[in-house]
């Protein structure tokens, strides 16, 4: 038999890659599992946020998590620049100084309920 690195050789037939998809599991037993590290991770603040409501982050298939955190005044958050401008009619109120966790994909707005705050964002992400 002969060794060769000639890549039609190698490489005879590929297949189109799978989309993904649950793979079903039978557990029995006892299961230990462990969440993954982020990959990458970035930091900002939007400076002077008043009432007209900003993008803090868009959509992410590679986020996997963030932080948002306002320091001078409470602040609107919603999945919509009109929601969060709604006040409690469209979004949640989370007070000032408390970090909140976002834990979904979608994309989040914020506006301060009164007066005008920074807002400082911590987003990681499955994959650079």
């Amino acid at each position: 038999m002969e060794i060769t690195s000639d890549p039609d050789e190698i490489v005879q037939h590929e297949y189109p890659p799978e989309p993904d998809r649950p793979i079903g599991v039978t557990v029995r037993g006892p299961v230990e599992t462990r969440e993954l590290p982020a990959r990458g991770v970035g930091y900002r603040t939007e400076q002077n946020v008043g009432q007209v409501a900003v993008r803090l982050l868009p959509l992410e298939a590679r986020r996997k998590g963030a932080l948002i955190c306002a320091v001078g005044q409470d602040i609107w958050l919603a999945q919509s620049q009109a929601g969060a401008m709604a006040g409690a009619a469209g979004a949640i109120r989370i007070p000032a100084v408390l970090p909140w966790p976002v834990d979904h994909l979608g994309e989040v707005w914020a506006c301060a309920v009164s007066g005008t705050t920074d807002i400082s964002v911590q987003s990681s992400y499955w994959s650079e």
